[in-house]
């Protein structure tokens, strides 16, 4: 990247494009390798994909139920059911389309990242931007773009929100862009994760203000915004009181907002340098890059926010961001690592800003030695952080360590058949589901023995000696056996 600043006009644009592609296809191919050989999570994963399933099979897309009971436990509204339902029937019911819907939200970030960072930063921070986002681990694995959850969605629609506020600055129009924007995270997660997009529509409104414009002028684009915001939200609603009132209502607002912000659910609570801790935690490499950027070159600094916002970058708007995505959940009482999702693009930017910015000025000065060093230490980030997405799917999740390769695997074989073990987690019972069987518990081979027919499975460890239990298949973790 480094001699593309000085590159000829006519070249440096198919450079820039190749370079931009080429990333694009890394975001893609860290979000899809290895998508059908990870462990399914218990939570959130299969939870919404056992929803899913069986919102398919009753046929019923307002009311969410869990092993055949309505859920109450997660109270939030369905669009991410509807996502993964929908997979399912384009695709089959597999891990895959589980995870499908995810993806594209997580690959459509880094785009979008791109696309809005080429228009006001330059070709280079943009590809470098997309680089540090579509290698991240916070935002690849946690709970984000190759899980089945709800967050990497989120990150999607911040991100969106950010572009339609900066955008409509100049032609007001495009911010009734924020209703739809706020429906989707409102039917996503609820009432409470409008916070995140709150911030966009009193920054907007602050800088209007402040510029004078006339509010009769954006009478009209605010009605709209309201207007399709509440569209899509009304519908599903009506249906889900006509279920059952207001039981599910009391729950999101009492539990899911109110209970989450004012106490520590689950005892999810932690200090208030938590999420520090979780950017250092997953980002160290890029973050580590930026802090040596500002070491090799500390009057850098001052020009990236005089130079930032010469092109255009909107401060009171990115302030938004972080107050929503990152400042809000602090302030929340219940604390979870994935809840600042929607920061990581931002930080992918302010990452690049930092260093692209940073190179120029070392190289503008003749300090080629420390923009060489930059340059080396930029590579190796970015090769560590593949290393650790790397590592995650084959050490951590390959699916040979649980007994749901096997339940993957032998799909064919335990086809309408009752599979029995010690413990029936959550995301077993899901993949003997969408295998056409039946998860059943025996707390032992001797329960086994007693309470099962002729052609049921055991789940269990791996070189069992039994005489009465025949080995069908077997990993390093599990073995699937057949009574004699």
């Amino acid at each position: 990247m480094s001699s593309l600043p000085s590159a000829p006009p006519k070249l440096a644009e198919p450079i820039y494009r190749s370079f931009a592609v080429v990333v694009l296809a890394l975001a893609a191919f860290n979000l899809g390798f290895r998508l059908d050989r990870e462990m399914v999570d218990v939570w959130d994963e299969s939870l919404y994909a056992t929803s899913a399933l069986e919102m398919i099979e009753s046929g019923d897309w307002v009311v969410t139920t869990f092993q055949g009971a309505v859920d109450y436990a997660n109270s939030k509204p369905p669009l991410n059911t509807w996502f993964i339902a929908g997979s399912f029937l384009l695709f089959g019911v597999n891990i895959v389309a589980m995870r499908l819907p995810a993806v594209a939200a997580a690959w459509l970030t880094v785009l979008v990242v791109y696309v809005w960072t080429r228009r006001r930063l330059g070709h280079a921070v943009a590809t470098l931007s997309a680089l540090v986002l579509a290698t991240s681990y916070g935002f690849i694995y946690v709970h984000a773009g190759r899980a089945a959850d709800t967050d990497v969605h989120l990150a999607l629609l911040v991100t969106l929100a950010f572009v339609a506020a900066e955008s409509a600055r100049r032609q007001a129009w495009h911010g009734a862009a924020l209703g739809p924007i706020a429906a989707a995270v409102f039917l996503l997660k609820g009432p409470a994760a409008l916070v995140y997009i709150a911030p966009f529509v009193m920054a907007l409104g602050v800088d209007l203000l402040r510029r004078g414009t006339p509010l009769a002028s954006r009478a009209r684009p605010a009605a709209l915004a309201a207007l399709l915001f509440v569209a899509p939200i009304v519908p599903w609603a009506w249906a889900r009181w006509q279920f059952d009132g207001w039981l599910f209502f009391e729950r999101m607002l009492g539990y899911d907002a109110l209970g989450r912000g004012l106490t520590a659910v689950e005892g999810h609570g932690e200090s208030p340098l938590y999420y520090f801790d979780v950017l250092q935690r997953y980002q160290y490499e890029w973050l580590g890059a930026a802090v040596i950027a500002a070491l090799l070159a500390p009057g850098a600094l001052r020009q990236i926010y005089r130079t930032s916002a010469a092109r255009g970058v909107p401060t009171i708007l990115v302030l938004a961001w972080v107050l929503g995505s990152f400042v809000v959940p602090t302030m929340v009482s219940t604390k979870l690592a994935w809840y600042v999702a929607p920061i990581y693009p931002l930080l992918a930017v302010t990452v690049a800003l930092v260093v692209h910015d940073t190179w120029q000025w070392l190289s503008a000065r003749g300090h080629t030695g420390r923009a060489r060093m930059l340059a080396v230490v930029v590579a190796l980030a970015a090769l560590t952080a593949e290393g650790k997405l790397a590592w995650r799917s084959y050490v951590k999740l390959d699916l040979d360590r649980s007994a749901q390769g096997l339940l993957i695997g032998y799909a064919d074989a335990i086809r309408g058949r009752r599979v029995f073990a010690p413990t029936c987690p959550r995301p077993e019972w899901f993949l003997a589901r969408a295998a056409g069987a039946r998860c059943l518990v025996a707390h032992d081979v001797g329960v086994y023995l007693t309470v099962s027919q002729p052609g049921d499975l055991w789940l269990g460890a791996p070189g069992l000696p039994h005489p009465a239990l025949t080995p069908v298949a077997a990993n390093r973790r599990a073995a699937l056996y057949a009574r004699r």
